[in-house]
């Protein structure tokens, strides 16, 4: 007669291994998750208007910080605007090409858990 393992014995593996299985379809998910992300670019804007003329509202728009654009910052607010974070479009040198009414544009890379973005700029 052959004995046979308690019930138990046998269902603890298989719980063991589908819950490796589970953690590691799930960190393969969010692995791809972070990888997607298709590069973005904001576009420099001298005026609230200018900003407007491409995006339609002012709720599309946002003040830049101060020292943000081709002159030296002489007041605490700056005078540029940023339009939304957008798909990067490239020129024909491999720089972020700006939109129509735009002075420059930026690209935003987004870095990993706890990191900010950073901005790399190009004048148009």
């Amino acid at each position: 007669m052959h004995s046979r393992p308690p019930l138990g014995a046998r269902s603890g593996m298989s719980v063991r291994k589908r819950s490796v299985r589970v953690t590691l379809v799930l960190a393969g998910a969010v692995a791809l998750a972070a990888c997607d992300e298709a590069p973005r670019q904001r576009d420099l804007y001298a005026s609230l208007e200018d900003c407007r003329k491409d995006w339609g509202a002012e709720q599309n728009c946002e003040r830049a910080p101060a020292g943000t654009g081709a002159r030296p910052a002489t007041t605490s607010t700056s005078s540029y605007w940023y339009g939304p974070p957008r798909p990067a479009s490239r020129d024909a040198r491999g720089q972020p090409a700006p939109a129509r009414n735009a002075v420059a544009a930026h690209s935003v890379s987004r870095g990993g858990f706890g990191s900010s973005a950073a901005f790399h700029s190009s004048g148009g």
